[in-house]
Parts: C-alpha cells; sequence; structure tokens
C-alpha cells in the first residue's frame, strides 16, 4: 500500500466515519431522551440537541458538530415540528428553525475552539516544561557570557579616550576611567564615594549635587555644565551627563557619566558674545544716524515752506504802504508750519523710541484732499496737475494722521520731482479703493520715467537713492510708517511713470 492510500485512508477516518459515528451516537441520545421528557416539559428537544451538537464539537471537532447540526435539524423538523412525520417546514416555523441552526453552529464553533484550546494548553505545557529546562542551561551560559563581557567592558571604558565614571544604584561612585584618572593627576583609584564632588569647582558643586540628586529622586538622566579642576590646580569647562542603566524591570542597577570638554566651546562663546555686544553698539550708533537723518529729511518740506512764507511776509510789510492782511496771512503760515515741523520731529522721533503712537479716527480721502491744497502751489509751479480718484463711502482708519500725511507728502514729492524734466503731461495721481477684509488701498501715480525693476525692491531701505542729492530716508520713512500702523508698501509697474501703493486697516 502506498502512501498516498495509506493518507487517504487516515483522512477518511479523520473527517469521514469518526467524526459521522460520534455525531450519530449523541443525536440518537438526545432523540431517545426527548420522547419520554417531552411529556415532562416542555420543548425539551432544544437543551437535549444543543447538548448533543456541544457532545460532538467536542469530541469529534467541528465536522462532527456540523454533522451533528444536519442530523438534529432533520429529526427536529420530522418528528417535533408541525407537519409531523414531514421533512416541510411550514412558514410559522422557519425563523425558529433558522435560529436554532445559527445558535447550533455557534455552540459547534465554541466547542470545537474550546476544545482546541486545552489540547493546546497541554501541548504547551509540555513544550514549557522542556524550554525551561533549556533557558536554565541557557542561563548558566548567559551568566557566563555577562561576566566576561563585564571584564570587556572595563577594558573597553578604559581604552576610551572620553572620561568616564560609574556609581552604584544609590549614587556612590564606584569606578573612574583612567582617561579622568589622568586629567584628575591621580594614580590610583581613590576619587570615591563623597570624596567626587571635590574635584568641581566650589561654586558648581552644590549645583552638581543638586542636579545629580534630582536625577536619581526621578530616575532620569541628567547634564550640566560645571568645571573640573585637573592635575595643575586649573580648572576647565566640561559637560557632566549621568545615564542609569536599567534591569528589564526598570530598577536602577547602576550609573554611568561622561565629561565632555566644553573649554574651548565657552572661549568661542565669548569671542561671539564680544562681537555681539560691538554688533549691538554699531546698530545703535546706526539707529542715531537713521533717526537723525530721518528727523532732517522730514523737516526739510516744512523748514522749505517756512523760509517761503518768511519770505513772503517781509516783502508784503516792505510794500509801500505795507499790505498787512496778506503779511498776516503769512504770518500765520508760518505758524502752521512751525507746528507741523515740531509735529514732525515728536512723530519721527516715536517710530524710532517705540513709544506709543497717536491714534485717532482718520478719513483717509479728507486726508488726501488737505495735502492736495498743502502740495498745490509747489505742483504749480512744477507743472504738475493733481488728479484726485478717491472711492465713495470709505471707512474710517484709526492711525496716526499727522505721520500719515508725512507719508503720502513724501510719495507726493517724490511721484513731482520724477517729473521734473519729463516731456508731455506731468499729472500725479491719487486712489483709494476698499478692499475686502476691511482693508483699504491708496496708490500715488506720477507719469515720470518709473521705476526701474532692478531697484524696485530696493527703494524703500534706509539710505538708498537714486538722487545726487538724496539721502535715500523719504521711502525708508514711509515703510516705517506702514509697519508701526500693521501696513505694507509697495511698488508697481505702471503703464506710464511710477506707481506706489500701500494698504492700511480700516477700524474694526
Amino acid at each position: 500500500m502506498n502512501a498516498r492510500t495509506v493518507r487517504w485512508s487516515r483522512w477518511t477516518v479523520e473527517f469521514g466515519l469518526k467524526p459521522l459515528a460520534i455525531s450519530t451516537f449523541f443525536v440518537l441520545v438526545a432523540l431517545l431522551w426527548t420522547f419520554p421528557l417531552q411529556h415532562a416539559i416542555a420543548y425539551p428537544f432544544v437543551f437535549l440537541f444543543f447538548g448533543a451538537i456541544m457532545g460532538s464539537a467536542w469530541f469529534g471537532g467541528f465536522v462532527a458538530g456540523l454533522l451533528a447540526i444536519g442530523m438534529s435539524f432533520v429529526t427536529i423538523d420530522f418528528f417535533f415540528i408541525p407537519p409531523l412525520y414531514s421533512i416541510s417546514v411550514g412558514k410559522e416555523s422557519r425563523s425558529f428553525l433558522t435560529a436554532f441552526v445559527v445558535c447550533a453552529i455557534a455552540i459547534a464553533l465554541v466547542s470545537s475552539a474550546r476544545r482546541r484550546a486545552e489540547t493546546a494548553i497541554l501541548i504547551a505545557r509540555d513544550e514549557l516544561e522542556q524550554r525551561v529546562q533549556e533557558r536554565t542551561a541557557e542561563l548558566k551560559h548567559s551568566n557566563a557570557e555577562i561576566t566576561e563581557r563585564e571584564r570587556q567592558l572595563r577594558l573597553l571604558t578604559e581604552a576610551i579616550p572620553q572620561q568616564i565614571w560609574a556609581a552604584d544604584a544609590g549614587g556612590r561612585v564606584e569606578y573612574c576611567n583612567r582617561d579622568l584618572l589622568e586629567y584628575l593627576g591621580v594614580r590610583t583609584d581613590p576619587i570615591q564615594g563623597e570624596t567626587f564632588f571635590s574635584i568641581f569647582h566650589p561654586e558648581d558643586a552644590s549645583l552638581f549635587r543638586e542636579s545629580w540628586d534630582g536625577a536619581r529622586t526621578s530616575g532620569g538622566r541628567f547634564e550640566i555644565q560645571v568645571r573640573v579642576r585637573g592635575g595643575s590646580g586649573l580648572y576647565r569647562w566640561f559637560l557632566v551627563r549621568g545615564v542609569p542603566q536599567r534591569a528589564s524591570n526598570g530598577e536602577i542597577l547602576r550609573w554611568y557619566g561622561v565629561h565632555i570638554d566644553l573649554e574651548d566651546q565657552h572661549h568661542s562663546q565669548q569671542r561671539i558674545l564680544s562681537a555681539y555686544e560691538n554688533l549691538s553698539r554699531f546698530g545703535r550708533t546706526m539707529s542715531l544716524a537713521e533717526m537723525a537723518a530721518s528727523i532732517a529729511h522730514e523737516l526739510n518740506q516744512p523748514l522749505t515752506a517756512l523760509v517761503t512764507h518768511a519770505s513772503a511776509c517781509r516783502r508784503w510789510l516792505q510794500n509801500e504802504p505795507p499790505n498787512v492782511i496778506r503779511a498776516t496771512a503769512a504770518a500765520d503760515r508760518l505758524v502752521q508750519e512751525t507746528t507741523r515741523a515740531a509735529d514732525v520731529v515728536s512723530r519721527v522721533r516715536s517710530l524710532f523710541s517705540k513709544a506709543d503712537y497717536v491714534r485717532e479716527p482718520t478719513d483717509l480721502n479728507q486726508l488726501i484732499h488737505g495735502l492736495s491744497g498743502v502740495i498745490r502751489d509747489d505742483a504749480i509751479r512744477r507743472g504738475v496737475s493733481i488728479r484726485l480718484r478717491l472711492a465713495n463711502d470709505l471707512p474710517v482708519v484709526d492711525l496716526d494722521a499727522v505721520q500719515m500725511q508725512q507719508l503720502l507728502l513724501n510719495l507726493a514729492v517724490n511721484g513731482m520731482e520724477a517729473m521734473e524734466g519729463a516731456s508731455g503731461l506731468k499729472v500725479l495721481e491719487f486712489s483709494t479703493e476698499a478692499l475686502a477684509g476691511g482693508e483699504i488701498q491708496v496708490g500715488v501715480r506720477d507719469t515720470g520715467p518709473g521705476i526701474p525693476e532692478t531697484i524696485r525692491a530696493r527703494i524703500f531701505d534706509p539710505f538708498f537713492t537714486t538722487k545726487p542729492q538724496g539721502t535715500g530716508m523719504g521711502l525708508a520713512i514711509c515703510r516705517s510708517i506702514l509697519e508701526a500702523h500693521d501696513g505694507r508698501i509697495w511698488a508697481e509697474a505702471a503703464d506710464s511713470g511710477a506707481l506706489v501703493k500701500f494698504i492700511v486697516r480700516a477700524q474694526a
């Protein structure tokens, strides 16, 4: 008989005859008990056949359980479910039989799984006993290996060019490697226990002890920068790191520490700090120079107006007879320009001193209308036409009106100066537009030669100018004013001339 025939015979017995015999036995027992018990209790076949299915699955496996389910279904349907002695199923009994089959399958699965689990437990117990014996032999071998590895680790710590020490679980230093002993200038190993703290600078010893005690209490790593005394008596900066070695259950067995030399790094940090202080002084000097240049630039307009109005007042007074009315008007304008110069100084100074800004509800359209009146005479003299393209119902903006007027004046003067010597129509246009999100966009456009794209991004930098007599502070101040108002400013290419736009946020 060949192996294939033997295997087929074994499968036939294991998955055919044996499950069939077991399930037939249990179903037959359940049937025989049902007949006498049905006169004593109601529906005894349910429990008896469930028991037959469970016993079949337990002793014969899931295949026997399935066979028992099939036999039980046919038996119950034939003997106990109307119409009796028939395998047909009435409508009123279908749900019952369906529930019975579902529950029977679940019982068969659970019973066979439980049987397999107990069998697996028995097999696992036998295997565990064997593994315990093997593990005992492995532990003996591992202990020997651990002893050898500890010896090799000690040799390794002696060979590593780094300062290393070790302490027990309680924090008592027990070992210092050769590199640390050579730095300390000792030949033997007396640096143990409390003696270990004597190697630190007196100002750092207490800090190290606090960090060390805190690490042992929390069970975590620690690191601290301290000064350690060398054999020559000089101290050097070290970064001391401590790491716990834990057992498999989390218990701390030992502590290991390492010293990393930071002396050169500390010297480098000192040099960097010194350079930073020098840079800070230079920055403050540049800020003062920038503020001085800013004030000088901003005062140029009102001082020029003062000279003009003073000259006009003197001419009106020198007439025969003196024109007192016009002289008085010129004197009033002198007072106005003087007040504006004082305001300009105050507001420019606030940009650099970070003082509180004066904010008040302002209508940008009215501010632009007022500015157009201020520059009207200068525009006429330069042959420039002022055009206003202002949006209706513009929301109110909470800002510093003097600084904003100075910003617009800087842009207007730059635009008019850019159009000097240009041919054709000279137009300076102001525009406003309400944007989404409560923002207002203001544009100042001229018909001059425009701004080259190569320098468009640099025109707002301090001291950058393309004018021979310029200070390079006008547009830088404009940007500072906008940044102080949480706004932004930029230049764009236009069809003709230059276009500068800025955005401020309307009052909430």
